[in-house]
């Protein structure tokens, strides 16, 4: 047989008028009477009577026995009657205290919640990072501060997967492209080298960056090109390396690779040309992306003898063909190199360190080309 919801053995037994149900034996119409013990319970603390239940609990008859179910009672058969129950019992006096989850207070537990320090039974477990963590602090049982879910990354930093692939490379590509219809309005013939006024503006023009002090050319420069073959052959290279590095370094990052090293590139011819200077192209940032790559395949201990053979045909043209600017692919190679270093050996974690590493790169290189132009207006004063 089974107890009673709210089971005292000290009431009368069924059929008296104190039985549930109303008064009489059979109950009021609509409610059904449930079964009392035969005999009555021990009291707290007192041993169970011979052949009884253990702790007052259920014999192994069960509903079949003609009592309510365990769940009209409110409990079930592997976590025992909850405490205050007339079939729970307290442990004996000068017993040692365990401790109980504090959802369900009848479940012995040795398991606490890593940030709260609550017990936890098995089914209030959530797996952490280290240990578990209650229904609360896990964010599963309301009212508490939800798990912080940390992005996958890479080991440099970039997100994979994350919104839409290769957004970065798309953009620059896409000014660049915008850069060389602006530079084909009425006024530019790419063949005889003549200039319109956008290309005039914003190109790598000596004179313009030591007498105007427009440093501005110094990434401006980077988004024109001079002929179709031009902007082809370095928009292909653009997306081959932009697409990977920006996957493994992430959007920003790619950025400020990229307006590092044009700007690396271009400071270079620079101070080499002064004021004779006067270039465009982007292959001075896409020699900075091979020098990243390259860095970045080291760290990772990848097979670089691809991109060294690339490496050394593009300097191969680049000292060999006369209207190259050579310095200015040096200078990018030198900077996506530094950058690189910065990238790969400075924690993604620290991200507040490598952007300051990239900033004081590019305030040293526009640094140096104010000083240049110092130099060069004195010395033609």
């Amino acid at each position: 047989m089974t107890d009673s919801p709210a089971g005292d053995p000290t009431r009368a037994p069924e059929g008296s008028s104190d039985a549930p149900g109303g008064s009489g034996g059979a109950g009021s119409a609509g409610e059904a009477e449930i079964p009392r013990p035969a005999s009555p319970l021990p009291a707290a603390g007192e041993p169970p009577p011979a052949g009884g239940p253990p702790n007052g609990g259920p014999a192994s008859g069960g509903p079949a026995s003609g009592g309510p179910t365990h769940e009209q009672v409110g409990w079930r058969p592997e976590t025992g009657p909850p405490a205050g129950h007339a079939g729970w019992t307290p442990p004996p006096a000068g017993a040692p205290s365990l401790p109980h989850c504090y959802r369900h207070p009848e479940r012995e537990t040795y398991v606490t919640c890593q940030r709260c320090g609550r017990p936890i039974c098995p089914d209030c477990m959530r797996p952490a990072a280290v240990g578990f963590h209650c229904p609360e602090e896990s964010g599963a049982g309301g009212g508490g501060r939800p798990e912080r879910r940390r992005e996958p990354r890479t080991d440099f930093g970039g997100r994979p997967g994350a919104g839409r692939r290769g957004l970065v490379t798309q953009v620059l590509i896409s000014l660049c492209l915008v850069a060389f219809v602006l530079q084909g309005l009425p006024g530019l013939a790419r063949d005889s080298g003549s200039l319109n006024q956008f290309s005039a503006d914003f190109r790598l023009y000596g004179v313009s960056l030591a007498w105007d002090d427009q440093y501005y050319r110094l990434l401006t420069a980077a988004f024109l090109h001079v002929n179709y073959l031009h902007v082809l052959v370095n928009l292909y290279a653009l997306f081959v390396l932009g697409y990977q590095l920006e996957a493994i370094l992430g959007r920003l990052r790619l950025v400020a690779l990229f307006v590092a090293c044009a700007v690396g590139g271009n400071t270079l011819s620079y101070l080499v040309n002064g004021v004779s200077v006067n270039s465009v192209g982007a292959s001075t940032a896409i020699f900075g992306f091979f020098g990243a790559y390259y860095v970045i395949a080291r760290r990772l201990r990848a097979d670089t003898t691809q991109i060294l053979i690339l490496i050394g045909i593009n300097f191969a043209l680049t000292f060999t063909l006369s209207f190259i600017d050579r310095w200015g692919h040096v200078g990018g190679l030198a900077a996506g190199v530094l950058v690189g270093l910065l990238y790969a050996y400075v924690p993604p974690r620290r991200t507040v360190v490598q952007a300051a590493g990239v900033l004081a790169l590019v305030g040293l290189l526009f640094a140096a080309a104010v000083i240049k132009s110092a130099d060069l207006t004195t010395a033609f004063a």
